[in-house]
């Protein structure tokens, strides 16, 4: 594909290439290193690329290495131009090489597709995946825009040009320390509400699991105020290491605890009424599908039997 962007600046993907490895890598010299470039034509990309734009994208001395803020609004520029431009090469020689594209939110991606993708692989071992992982919104975007082929959210779609099937649901668990004290109050079965009395870590706003949990608190008439939250942090992985290592309780994904449950390293309480959440399987609707898209779409509804 040619490298050229079309318009009056001559501004070339090479360029926005460069200037993007020097901001993900910091570093002039280990741009080059990754784009088998010298650092004097690493240099003049981005002197080009100032030029065309008439501002300065980065500040650097032999020491010291910054964005500007003209900078910083760039690169996000520059990631969609080059990841569209990818998309773009993908889908035209994706009938040669068989590539899916694959976007998934963050339960999907760090607990279903460690398991999906080799069992799919072992049905189909010249499939190739290229995954983006990003919140359920952002998949969508990417589906819509045809960057992604096929994305697997913890949300439906707000565009009526996707569409979407559940595929697989998870429940919510409310996962304790296996301590004496946790192993105690398990044992005298105590309802829900005194167990909300200890420490929380919360999941941040806007994720998936923590609408749910906020859905649940409030189905069984108990405010965020009134809890006990020791944090906020988005990272499910890191909840749970805070919730191993005794800092308090958390209401999380059920798949997210199997592991740590089955090893004995944390508790789990279901809380009543059960409450669960559907995963989906999104793609857009005019999108024509070759048979491995197809195929892999029709496997993961059927991985995962829902009951």
């Amino acid at each position: 594909m040619e490298n050229k962007i079309q318009g009056d600046n001559g501004m070339d993907f090479r360029q926005l290439e460069a200037f993007l490895a020097v901001v993900n890598l910091k570093s002039f010299s280990k741009a080059a290193e990754r784009l088998y470039l010298t650092q004097p034509t690493i240099s003049s990309h981005i002197r080009s690329l100032e030029k065309e734009l008439g501002t300065v994208l980065i500040r650097r001395t032999t020491k010291t290495f910054q964005m500007t803020y003209e900078g910083e609004k760039f690169y996000r520029y520059a990631k969609r131009l080059v990841e569209l431009k990818d998309a773009a090469v993908q889908d035209i020689n994706k009938e040669s090489r068989m590539i899916v594209r694959l976007g998934a939110s963050t339960i999907p991606s760090t607990y279903l597709l460690p398991e999906l993708l080799p069992a799919f692989r072992k049905k189909q071992p010249n499939v190739y995946f290229d995954v983006k992982q990003g919140d359920s919104r952002l998949v969508e975007e990417r589906v819509l825009d045809g960057t992604l082929d096929i994305g697997l959210t913890g949300t439906t779609p707000l565009s009526s040009e996707c569409h979407s099937e559940v595929f697989c649901q998870d429940e919510l668990v409310i996962a304790t320390p296996a301590t004496s004290h946790y192993i105690q109050l398990m044992s005298q079965n105590v309802s829900i509400h005194e167990l909300l009395k200890e420490p929380i870590i919360m999941r941040e706003r806007g994720s998936g699991t923590q609408k749910e949990a906020s859905r649940y608190l409030e189905q069984i008439h108990v405010s965020t105020e009134d809890l006990n939250i020791v944090t906020y942090i988005n990272d499910p992985e890191s909840i749970k290491g805070m919730i191993v290592n005794g800092m308090g309780i958390s209401m999380i994904s059920g798949f997210a605890a199997k592991d740590l449950e089955e090893r004995g390293q944390i508790l789990t309480f279901r809380p009543e009424p059960r409450t669960k959440r559907n995963f989906y399987i999104i793609y857009k609707k005019d999108n024509a599908m070759n048979h491995y898209l197809s195929e892999f779409k029709s496997f993961v509804k059927h991985f995962y039997k829902i009951s």
